[in-house]
């Protein structure tokens, strides 16, 4: 399994409790702000290598 597809499965997971768990939504928010900061991340430097 790629990094990528690991990352979307978390995001999925993360986003199921972020709308269910309200008790911890800053902690559901942060954790998804790290997974799109992450793939993004990937993409860009998938963009990097393919230009190069």
């Amino acid at each position: 399994m790629s990094r990528t597809e690991m990352l979307r499965r978390e995001r999925e997971r993360v986003l199921a409790n972020l709308a269910s768990d309200y008790e911890n939504r800053t902690k559901w928010l942060i954790a998804l702000m790290d997974i799109d900061d992450e793939m993004e991340e990937l993409e860009d430097s998938a963009d990097h290598t393919n230009r190069a």
